[in-house]
Order: structure tokens, then C-alpha cells, then sequence
């Protein structure tokens, strides 16, 4: 790549860009009212007329969020002083004529983080990792989705970034054409697909890398409080990360990866945390907790964004290989974008014995208690992901996490019994994704057809009767094949705390009394009210990184007829003030029905034991 001297850059710009590519540049010394002006020099047009766009959607994130709330003080010069006609066709589109006669557009863009005062962000809330922060001469989290406009019709042309930014800030990116500056920063992609997969964190660096079998990991990080840093963050994940590169065979298919880290110390106005996954990165929105109490759960979470360098990357329909910005056309198979990534996210970890078998499973018998009570379990997971947009179906979505990874794990399950412990899902995904590829998209319709190709007429009808059908997903003749018991309804008789409905206050770091409507004899004897904040148990303070080994040892040491005593803060009338209430009760034995409950077969014969060692290492 040709270098420019940052000394010339100024005057050169306008001379170099103004051609059949895209210039934009951002100046990040100057915020004005958490806004910064984006300005473009665009490509060259032909025709009379052309719409400027920004996404009303973006792939990975399943809801329409209409980036084009954000933009304010929208102008367009005309060259040599010709006047561009502007009309606003909607909140996301301009157009603007004659396009042949466009000099330059201009406008502000409002971060998404804490907007509160643009029409109807108080009601359509960005999830954080989809959208952008300014936090002038701090931190500059940017999904380029929510900052950079495109023209229709013009999507494949390259795109030049340039920034001026704070003395010493640094890009972290999982794009690769950088030029670097003192004080200036140039960013190159290929199209506008590329740049909406490539999010941007700018901030003083605490950077960490690992190399991965042939791919370099940057592991950046932003801790407001340094409570956090890149180099734990890196030996969280190093394990993990090897473990999947392991479980893809050794190598990896991209050779740079991003993993951005912005942490929080606030509360999030969408009220979550995680993340959304890219072709060559993930960004992360995170609370700022002790970072040790932390480790399992950013492992599970990047190990799924990890894990998306597979799925959508590799494999994947039309309508993700041609997406739509402004008018988005869903794919039948978030099962495979998803669920599958979800559960190869697990499934690694315990293969490679980052976690224990009994972990993994009972993990993934949550999945499918979860996917029972909280979804529809007879709706057809290929119609739910092709309607996911409408309003009635989306409140379904979050099973893509949950009956989608049990999908997995089921057809994984039945792929190794039918090939004797020689072929499983990672066989499948590989053979997968060398038919297709990152530049070659699938048809929805042939996608069951194609993968029982690759395999057996077993899993086609696995398939169509279980994923793109009604019918609940057939547990116990699944589990039976690794000689594993699938038991619908247990009862037992169980020491309990009450079951109260928790939850975690971030900002006192307590677990909390969410609801009291689910109460066992034992709860109510004790006297739990809503808003009470746990303390301490049998004079034990409750800290959060001991919380398991704090309730195991009360679970194993408590007998009946022992008084328990659990100190509780209780909210006064005014907001943030507690008095401490010291709640009491006779232990005693509670009737708890437990429902999909599992055991091992007694005498499993050696086609289980097979399946099960191939499935698991045991």
C-alpha cells in the first residue's frame, strides 16, 4: 500500500478520493453534545438522482433499529457552488439531486448509548454491542453501521476512513489495511458489507495478542475503572481459543481476529449485556465486575461469537451473502447461524476439558428446560427464523440460544451413532463450508437437501420433521443412543432457600428478591418481600466470586429442624437507603418436582458407550 505523509494528507484528500470509492473522515478531538461530524467525499455518479442510506438493520442483530435516528444537520454541497435539491424520503433515506453535481455531504451523529431525547429511542432501545458511545478524550466504541451512510445501488465500492483523534489513541479493529498516525489514522475496506462487519473501539491502547494456529487475536480492552485489563482478558480466553482451533481441525479460517472490550459501570439503557458477533471480530459490552467471578461466562460468550467465523461467515444463505440494509430478508436457518455456533461453543470446551462432562450436560439440559417453558415448543424453528422480523414472532427469538443449540447437540448426537463415532457436526460444518465459503451463499430450500447429502437420510428427516416441522424434539430416543436416561417429571424432597425469583443488583452487587409469587412454605415462612437484597446466610457473608461454594455448603451442612437465619437489606421508602432485617425459619424439607431430569443407563451396551465416548470422551 502506498503510504501518504500525514504532513501532505490534508491537501492531497480531495484529489485522491474523489473518484469511484467513498472518503469519509471523523474528527474525534472534537465532540459537541456526545456528537461528531462525519464528513464525505463521495464517488463520482453518472445519473441525475441517487439515495443516500443509513441501515434501518444490520446482520447479526435480528431487529429493526433505523440507524438514520441518529443523524442530524444532513447537508450537501454542490460543486462550485451548484445547488443539491435534499429530500428526506424517510428516517433512513435522502435524496438528493443532481447526484453528478455532489461535492460533499455532511452530518452529526448522536451516539446510541444514552440518547434519551430523539423520537422513539425511548421505546426502540439499541442493544449496546450494536450500537456506539462517545466519550470525548475517553473512549470512541463505533459500530460503523450506526455512523457511516452508503448509496444505493453503490455498496460494492471501497470505502476510505479518516481519523483525527486524540494524542495517542489507538484503533482496535479486526480490519487489517491501517495506516497509522500521530494524529491521523487511515482505515481502507473493500465494500460497505465489509465495513458494516467491522466495528472500531479508539482508546488509549491496553492490548493484548495471542496467536492461534495461522491467526493473530488482538484482545482489546476498556476498563473505566482499570478494574479489568487485556493481558487477563487474553489468559481468560487463550484456553478457549485454543480448544476451538483444536475443534475446527487446527487452523482457523480468517487470519486476524478482534475481541473489543468495552466495560461498563452503569447500568445499559437496553438493561443487557453481551455481544455481537463479526466475520473477523466481536464487540462486548460488559459490566465492570470483579473480573475473576466473571471468567466462565466471557468464555462461554466469546467462545459462541468466536465460533461465528464458521457460521454466518463460511455458510450461509442468500439473504446474509446479500443483505439488504434497508429492506432485510430473513434466512429460515438461525438453528445453524445460532443454535449450531452455540452449542460447538460448549461442545469445545468440554472435548478439550475446559469444563466437566456433567457441566456440559446439565448446561444443555437447561437449554431444552428453558425452550419449553419459555417458548413455543411446536412452532417450526425454519418458519420462526424466516418471520423473526414480525412483531408476534420475535418475542421467539431468544430461542435460538436455547432449542437451537439443543438442536445441535441432538443432531450431533445422531450423527456419531449413525456414523460409529467417526462423523459429527464438526465433520459437517467443514464439509459445509468448503462446498460454499465466505463469497458463496447457500438457497434456503436446499439446505436440509445438501446436508443429507453430506450424511444420511436419518438426519434429512431429523431435519425437516424436527426443525423445519412442529414436532417437539424427540429427547429420550436422541439421548438413548449414548445410553443416557431422559426422565420427564422427577420428584424429590429438597432443602431450598425459599425459591424466591432472583436477580443481580448491578450496583450494590447483591442478588436481589425479583418476584415472591413462586414461594415454597419454607420462602414464605421466612418472610422474603420484594427489593430484598441478600447479605449474608446462617452468618456467612454472600460474596458474588464464592456465591457457589457458599450455597454448597449450605445445602450440605443444613438438618432439619435447624433454625436458618438470612440477613437481608430491605429498600426503604426512599430510593437507595435499606435497613437490615434479619429473616428466620425452621429448616425443613421442600417437595420439588424437577422436570426433563437425566441418568445414565445402568448397563448401556457398547453402541451407547461408543456414541458417548465419541460424543463426549467418556
Amino acid at each position: 500500500m502506498k503510504k501518504i505523509s500525514i504532513l501532505f494528507f490534508s491537501f492531497l484528500a480531495t484529489s485522491l478520493f474523489a473518484d469511484e470509492g467513498y472518503h469519509y473522515s471523523v474528527n474525534l478531538t472534537k465532540v459537541v453534545n456526545d456528537k461528531v461530524t462525519v464528513n464525505l467525499t463521495p464517488p463520482d455518479f453518472k445519473q441525475d438522482e441517487v439515495e443516500f442510506m443509513f441501515p434501518a438493520m444490520v446482520p447479526g442483530t435480528y431487529e429493526v433499529y433505523d440507524f438514520g435516528r441518529f443523524i442530524s444537520n444532513f447537508k450537501v454541497n454542490g460543486k462550485k457552488g451548484s445547488v443539491i435539491k435534499v429530500t428526506k424520503v424517510n428516517v433512513n433515506t435522502y435524496k438528493l439531486s443532481p447526484a453528478n453535481q455532489i461535492e460533499s455531504i455532511s452530518y452529526d451523529v448522536d451516539d446510541t448509548f444514552d440518547k434519551t431525547s430523539l423520537a422513539g429511542t425511548d421505546k426502540n432501545i439499541i442493544f449496546e454491542p450494536g450500537g456506539t458511545n462517545f466519550e470525548e478524550g475517553k473512549n470512541f466504541a463505533m459500530n460503523t453501521h450506526s455512523m457511516f451512510g452508503y448509496f444505493k445501488g453503490f455498496t460494492n465500492r471501497n470505502f476510505t476512513l479518516e481519523f483525527e483523534k486524540p494524542k495517542g489513541f489507538y484503533p482496535a479493529t479486526g480490519m487489517s489495511d491501517i495506516q497509522f498516525g500521530e494524529t491521523i489514522d487511515v482505515i481502507k475496506v473493500f465494500d460497505y458489507h465489509d465495513l458494516v462487519d467491522s466495528p472500531i473501539m479508539y482508546c488509549l491502547p491496553d492490548t493484548a495478542t495471542l496467536l492461534v494456529g495461522n491467526t493473530k487475536v488482538l484482545v482489546a480492552n476498556y476498563s473505566p475503572n482499570k478494574l479489568i485489563t487485556a493481558s487477563f482478558m487474553a489468559r481468560t480466553l487463550e484456553k478457549v481459543l485454543f480448544a476451538q482451533r483444536d475443534y475446527l481441525g487446527g487452523t482457523l479460517p480468517v487470519n486476524k481476529y478482534a475481541f473489543l472490550f468495552y466495560y461498563i459501570d452503569k447500568p445499559t439503557r437496553s438493561g443487557s449485556n453481551g455481544a455481537l458477533e463479526h466475520s473477523y471480530s466481536s464487540f462486548y459490552v460488559m459490566p465492570e465486575m470483579d473480573s475473576v467471578s466473571m471468567r466462565q461466562s466471557i468464555r462461554d460468550v466469546a467462545a459462541h461469537e468466536f465460533f461465528h467465523i464458521v457460521t454466518p461467515l463460511n455458510i450461509h444463505a442468500k439473504e446474509i451473502g446479500e443483505f439488504d440494509f434497508n429492506n432485510p430478508q430473513m434466512s429460515e436457518h438461525l438453528w445453524l447461524y445460532e443454535g449450531m455456533t452455540e452449542y460447538a461453543a460448549h461442545h469445545a470446551q468440554v472435548l478439550s476439558g475446559l469444563i466437566d462432562v456433567n457441566q456440559f450436560i446439565n448446561t444443555m439440559m437447561q437449554k431444552y428446560q428453558t425452550s419449553i417453558e419459555t417458548y413455543n415448543d411446536t412452532m417450526s424453528f425454519t418458519y420462526m427464523s424466516k418471520n423473526v422480523l414480525d412483531e408476534k414472532i420475535h418475542k421467539q427469538y431468544g430461542n435460538v440460544y436455547e432449542k437451537g443449540a439443543v438442536i445441535g447437540m441432538c443432531l450431533d448426537i445422531l450423527l456419531r451413532d449413525l456414523s460409529d463415532g467417526k462423523y459429527g457436526t464438526q465433520n459437517l460444518m467443514k464439509d459445509l463450508a468448503s462446498k460454499y465459503g465466505k463469497n458463496k451463499s447457500f438457497n434456503d430450500a436446499d439446505l436440509f437437501n445438501d446436508m443429507e447429502k453430506f450424511t444420511y437420510p436419518e438426519v434429512g428427516n431429523f431435519l425437516r420433521t424436527y426443525v423445519g416441522g412442529t414436532k417437539p424434539l424427540p429427547m429420550n430416543e436422541i439421548l438413548n443412543r449414548v445410553g443416557i436416561e431422559f426422565i420427564p417429571e422427577q420428584e424429590s424432597y429438597e432443602f431450598t432457600i425459599g425459591n424466591p425469583d432472583l436477580n443481580f443488583n448491578e450496583k450494590t452487587r447483591r442478588l436481589y428478591v425479583y418476584s415472591t409469587k413462586d414461594l415454597d412454605e419454607f420462602g414464605k415462612a421466612l418472610g422474603y418481600k420484594k427489593g430484598d437484597e441478600f447479605n449474608k446466610i446462617n452468618g456467612t457473608l454472600i460474596e458474588l466470586e464464592k456465591l457457589r461454594a457458599i450455597f454448597d455448603d449450605y445445602y450440605s451442612t443444613i438438618r432439619e429442624g435447624e433454625r436458618v437465619e438470612i440477613e437481608v437489606f430491605r429498600p426503604k421508602f426512599f430510593k437507595g437507603k435499606y435497613k437490615i432485617v434479619t429473616l428466620s425459619a425452621v429448616a425443613k424439607k421442600m417437595k420439588v418436582i424437577r422436570k426433563n431430569q437425566i441418568g445414565l443407563i445402568e448397563t448401556p451396551n457398547e453402541k451407547q458407550k461408543q456414541t458417548l465416548k465419541s460424543w463426549v470422551g467418556l
